[in-house]
């Protein structure tokens, strides 16, 4: 794909339009969790049965973030994002005038393929068509939009259930209708005369690497965590997902158009980028067991626990615009390593002061801002920036998959490690280790690309 040059109200309207995809598709990852217990009564569903609904999302969201991606970069941004709301609408469809439980999984894949491509395409998109000095401003208000529905999701699902837990799906078409007519009128066309040589090979060794990673975690029990970790039900197919890596590696350094572009990862700052994401992970699978915490600490009942994710949530959202117009002056190394070190004096202070109110304020800002500085606009501007015209998309489809892959091994760990202490000692280890591993993440931004450096860089990919 080549630089577009539009006006700036005319990519202003355009931010817009990714703005409410993105906050549609990122929101459907977490508004599930409040939903789970009300569609297992409906169809009467052991908890192990309904986690496939989130499961097969995660699947098909790590398969289709490369593949819509990859499209993207050869057919361009305006029909793949209309092809993923398109999907995205249809599962949502499905998913709520489902008659049995199968439509739901149907749904589900649907959702999670057309969702996989919606920030990779956006994001891709603020490379093609904004200015250097508007990127990281760009970048920061996508950004805030991720990260708030990415938390806010479960609060939003909690307000949506007493309505019957299928308007959580329902409300998802006519903002999918809205935004099909809306992108076809205001997105440019981009003409590109390159072929796409699908890599078939590629994305069949992916799909199984993404579920054989999905379905092993998934069938881990909490609280018998080493001893499920072990067992034929989990082992074997993490294994397999260990296996198979090296195999797909060598798959798409031999193809003529990976579906995941190997090469891109031996680049520094990328390298360091999926690093970050990775970090991500494990320290957005502890936020989550935030109200859990409360819970405990603080004696607050279900609904009172989920409102003390707000700090979180409000310092995201203020700080990821604000963030990204500082970014486009400083570069992403200053604002990741501060970002990262007070992230991890957030984590420790709620560990070690649980039930001290203000200081959870205070510290709950401190990781909404840290959070969104290693997962926000810093971390795709560093890959905005090395990545070339043509793999802008695919770039950011690998920061992508590395959250999701993240997530869930996080989400594993963090989960049986506090099923493994009793009562509030295992939500202060999980804290803890996400701050040593905010820690690590400082540790590497300090190898990064100085401001003048990462320009230079953005400027001879041009």
């Amino acid at each position: 794909m080549s630089t577009i040059t539009l006006d700036t109200k005319t990519r202003n309207l355009i931010l817009v339009l990714f703005l409410i995809g993105v906050f549609m598709g990122s929101l459907d990852t977490g508004i599930i969790g409040p939903v789970l217990p009300s569609i297992e009564q409906s169809f009467h569903l052991t908890s192990r049965e309904s986690s496939w609904i989130f499961t097969l999302f995660v699947i098909t969201f790590m398969i289709g973030s490369p593949v819509m991606a990859k499209f993207s970069d050869f057919y361009g941004r305006k029909k793949i994002f209309i092809l993923d709301v398109i999907l995205f609408g249809i599962g949502s469809c499905l998913i709520a005038f489902s008659l049995n439980i199968e439509s739901i999984f149907i749904g589900r894949i649907i959702q999670g393929f057309g969702c996989g491509g919606l920030f990779p395409v956006a994001g891709a998109f603020v490379g093609d068509a904004f200015p250097l000095e508007e990127r990281g401003k760009a970048l920061g208000i996508l950004g805030s939009v991720f990260g708030i529905s990415a938390i806010g999701g479960p609060l939003v699902g909690a307000a949506l259930i007493p309505f019957g837990w299928n308007w959580c799906f329902t409300i998802n078409i006519p903002i999918s209708i809205f935004l099909v007519i809306f992108a076809w009128h205001i997105l440019p066309d981009a003409e590109n005369q390159r072929k796409l040589k699908i890599d078939y090979l590629g994305i069949i060794v992916l799909t199984l690497l993404a579920i054989f990673l999905a379905y092993g975690l998934n069938q881990i029990d909490s609280n018998n965590f080493m001893n499920s970790l072990l067992s034929l039900s989990v082992a074997p197919f993490l294994l397999l997902f260990i296996v198979i890596i090296p195999i797909f590696l060598i798959i798409e350094k031999r193809a003529e158009e990976s579906i995941v572009p190997i090469h891109m990862l031996q680049n520094k700052e990328i390298t360091i980028a999926c690093i970050e994401t990775l970090c991500y992970g494990i320290i957005y699978s502890s936020a989550i067991f935030i109200p859990s915490l409360v819970i405990l600490s603080m004696g607050l009942n279900d609904q009172l626990a989920s409102l003390m994710l707000i700090p979180i949530l409000g310092a995201n959202a203020v700080a990821a615009p604000i963030l990204g117009k500082i970014l486009d002056s400083t570069g992403s190394r200053k604002i990741m390593a501060i970002g990262t070190l007070i992230m991890a004096f957030g984590l420790i202070a709620i560990a070690l002061y649980p039930d001290n109110f203000l200081l959870f304020i205070i510290a709950g800002c401190l990781i909404g801002v840290g959070m969104v500085t290693i997962i926000g606009a810093p971390l795709r501007y560093i890959v905005l920036c090395e990545a070339k015209p043509t793999e802008r998309g695919a770039g950011q489809a690998i920061v992508n998959m590395l959250s999701s892959a993240g997530q869930l091994i996080g989400g594993a760990l963090i989960g049986g490690i506090i099923a493994s202490f009793s009562g509030i000692f295992g939500y202060k280890i999980s804290l803890i280790l996400a701050a040593f591993v905010a820690l690590i993440a400082f540790i590497f931004t300090l190898k990064l690309k100085g401001r003048d450096e990462q320009i230079a860089t953005m400027k001879s990919n041009f």
